[in-house]
């Protein structure tokens, strides 16, 4: 055999059958695990074995924002887009979410705007891209940063719409001069008609930006005034962190999987209350109603009695915990 046809055969990548399909399925897996790191590793090889597929294409774009490589989804949309490859309103709707979280509300604009020149909108979606040209239109309006400051901007569908829109527009507040928007920030956390989604990503703007006003927030039938600046973030909260350690010590010895499932719960309920905590009862008392929560999910017995008994609480302290735990899940598993 000559030597560069001996080069050329080492060279030969072999592809098991299914290996593309595999890489697929696991990047998916890994998706659903939050671990996109890994998830885009196992997309973009299968990507190479096949660039043209949309399903893979469609994840890995989805993957890599989530993991925050804005520059990098948004560089493969466009290529997306301009080859038409997967469903394109799917991929628009993916490319103008980075834009916003880029900041460029401008390209948002100018891409909304071309496309209802153009007639291409179908009828289905046009109020949903009229509210995302309308949310990018009011994040560019301004001036000078003094005329900024002296301004009050109306925060669109504060307690109406769409709540993905919502939590895109408060969003993109992050880095900007908040002060046009203080009002309208502070009026929603006093309104408890506000999803409480919401008034937690008010909040943490505020915190974040250093307001030393004090406001007042209404959530969940609970009302207190509160300093954001002075606030602690959320995986600081005194309360979290002593429910998270009762319910480590009741659990981690004999179902550590169930555990890592229901701090999850926990944060989620926690993000929902800030900047209330379940503070008013022990925290092994919530521990156990966490328990309870899992052992339900599951379908495995549970005793409020015999639990109560073991850890000296009261059984009806369980129930009353249960109940506002269901109140909580009801709220916030649809929106994180």
């Amino acid at each position: 055999m000559k030597k560069d046809q001996h080069d050329q055969d080492a060279n030969k990548i072999i592809l098991f059958p299914g290996l593309k399909e595999r890489l697929y399925e696991k990047g998916i897996a890994h998706m659903e695990k939050h671990d996109f790191e890994k998830a885009i590793d196992l997309l973009s090889q299968a990507k190479e074995m096949d660039s043209q597929n949309p399903d893979i294409s469609t994840a890995l774009v989805v993957a890599l924002y989530e993991n925050n490589e804005l520059k990098e989804s948004r560089g493969l949309a466009e290529e997306l887009l301009h080859e038409g490859i997967g469903d394109y309103y799917e991929i628009l709707d993916i490319y103008l979410m980075i834009l916003i979280q880029l900041n460029e509300h401008e390209h948002v604009v100018a891409t909304i705007e071309a496309l209802f020149e153009e007639r291409e909108v179908p009828a289905e979606k046009e109020e949903h891209f009229h509210t995302l040209l309308g949310l990018s239109e009011k994040v560019m309006q301004g001036g000078s940063e003094e005329e900024e400051r002296q301004a009050t901007v109306h925060i669109p569908f504060a307690n109406a719409g769409n709540l993905e829109e919502q939590t895109i527009f408060l969003g993109s507040l992050a880095d900007k001069n908040i002060h046009p928007y203080l009002d309208s920030l502070i009026h929603m956390l006093a309104d408890d008609q506000t999803h409480p989604f919401l008034q937690t990503i008010v909040l943490n703007v505020l915190r974040e930006n250093k307001i030393e006003k004090k406001v007042k927030v209404c959530k969940l039938e609970l009302r207190n005034d509160f300093i954001p600046a002075a606030l602690p973030p959320l995986d600081e909260m005194p309360a979290l962190a002593l429910i998270l350690s009762e319910l480590t010590d009741q659990l981690d010895d004999h179902n550590p999987v169930l555990l890592e499932q229901l701090k999850v719960i926990i944060e989620r309920h926690a993000f929902i209350m800030y900047p209330f905590e379940l503070n008013h009862m022990d925290p092994s008392i919530w521990a156990l109603a966490y328990r309870k929560m899992g052992y339900e999910m599951y379908g495995e017995e549970w005793d409020d009695k015999k639990m109560a008994t073991i850890y000296d609480v009261d059984p009806l302290d369980i129930q009353h915990a249960s109940a506002f735990l269901d109140y909580l899940e009801q709220i916030s598993s649809p929106i994180i």
